[in-house]
């Protein structure tokens, strides 16, 4: 018993990234046992899991298809919501930053640099925004509101 019309009302769509809360749970669970310094590559690789879609399953996978049918107790998120594009283009930005507090000019002499600092502030600051965005709600869906957002109406 399929959506009618799934791939045509969801074309418009294809590009947008879609999680499961679940998903997206897990995905913050990893980044608060990450350390910023030593694990920067695992962080990167955490959050292009939760900001990008996996290109070896459809959008929707896991979520909805075209015989499938969006669960009655699901939540999902559509991350590509705007908030949660400047959350992760902050996130990336600190991630980008050089690690290296110090860094040494002779044996006498040692510059300090304040942008790991910074970059970890920012990096902790703009978590703290995106697990307020997703407790928040934005850009949830359930099933009643993802069906109404893409007028899809399930065959009996």
């Amino acid at each position: 018993m399929p959506y009618y019309n799934f791939e045509e009302n969801t074309k418009n769509c294809q590009i947008q990234v879609w999680h499961s809360v679940t998903t997206i749970r897990t995905a913050l669970q990893k980044l608060d046992k990450l350390s910023f310094l030593d694990y920067r590559v695992n962080i990167r690789t955490v959050l292009n899991s939760i900001s990008t879609n996996n290109v070896q399953y459809p959008p929707f996978h896991g979520i909805a298809g075209s015989s499938l049918r969006f669960q009655e107790n699901l939540i999902c998120y559509n991350m590509s919501n705007v908030t949660y594009l400047e959350i992760f283009s902050k996130l990336y930005c600190a991630l980008d930053v050089d690690v290296h507090r110090c860094l040494k000019t002779d044996t006498t002499t040692t510059i300090c640099n304040n942008s790991y600092d910074l970059a970890l502030e920012s990096y902790a600051a703009n978590l703290l925004q995106l697990k307020k965005a997703f407790y928040a709600g934005v850009g949830a869906y359930n099933r009643e509101s993802f069906e109404a957002l893409l007028d899809l109406t399930w065959k009996y």
